[in-house]
């Protein structure tokens, strides 16, 4: 365990966001050819030709506009480890981290279920808003608003899930910074990109470990979208915990 600043040669972490950029640029290439293979194989423009054309130019803007977010990304990463950033390295034990694996995942699927019912909600009402204004179509709505609940229902289970297995199968470890922090190869940055720290504060364990617990938003089409990353504190280093507190609430006045 190793705490304060840490020298750049000693993160040996590859950037997370390097492999999406190279499968971006590969969905560019994808989309260039698919723009230029009805010239190539002769299809008429009016029987496909045009639609696979412009279907391939859409893949192409979207692949530029990830690469351009996640070279930013990227970029982020590697100006948050480096020396002057690191604020404090914390590795753990096998004990204290499937302790924080287990409390992590009940509240984590305490929130993913407080968000699937509250989605699930809406879609019932708008449901009967519809049915009553086309009560002809009721049995196709009803459809419809199953399908959308069944599909929010999977995601919110394997977005619970994923991070649970990820923090099962790997080691904890985490690089705290000013701007975000890297807990067991899963990224949080709250600085750019639309991206906004709304709270970050000291929780004292009793049964537990301490926490740093960090609440930060990002633009997602015409909404926000809120996120909270809880950081275990290895025994010992409570008061360094409170210190970062600190500097990072500094950090964004």
């Amino acid at each position: 365990m190793t705490n304060g600043s840490s020298e750049r040669t000693e993160i040996n972490i590859p950037n997370p966001h390097k492999r999406t950029i190279f499968v971006c640029t590969g969905i560019i290439i994808l989309g260039i050819v698919l723009i230029f293979l009805p010239g190539v194989i002769g299809m008429d423009g009016f029987n496909g030709g045009f639609a696979l054309s412009f279907f391939g130019g859409f893949v192409v803007i979207v692949g530029i506009i990830s690469v351009i977010i996640f070279a930013r990304l990227a970029s982020l990463f590697n100006n948050m480890m480096i020396k002057t950033n690191i604020l404090a390295h914390w590795s753990y034990s096998q004990d204290d981290w499937k302790q924080y694996t287990e409390e992590e995942h009940k509240e984590d699927k305490k929130d993913k279920r407080n968000l699937f019912l509250l989605v699930a909600g809406i879609s019932v009402i708008v449901g009967i808003i519809f049915w009553v204004m086309h009560p002809d179509n009721a049995l196709i709505i009803f459809y419809i608003i199953l399908g959308i609940i069944a599909v929010i229902g999977l995601t919110a289970f394997l977005s619970a899930q994923s991070p649970y297995y990820r923090n099962k199968k790997h080691f904890g470890e985490v690089y705290i910074a000013r701007d975000g922090v890297y807990i067991n190869r899963s990224l949080h940055i709250w600085r750019g990109l639309g991206t906004k720290l709304e709270s970050v504060n000291f929780e004292v364990g009793t049964q537990s470990l301490s926490r740093i617990i960090i609440g930060y938003s990002s633009i997602n089409t015409a909404m926000r979208n809120y996120y909270t990353v809880r950081i275990p504190v290895p025994h010992g280093q409570e008061e360094l915990a409170k210190n970062i507190v600190g500097q990072i609430q500094a950090s964004q006045q």
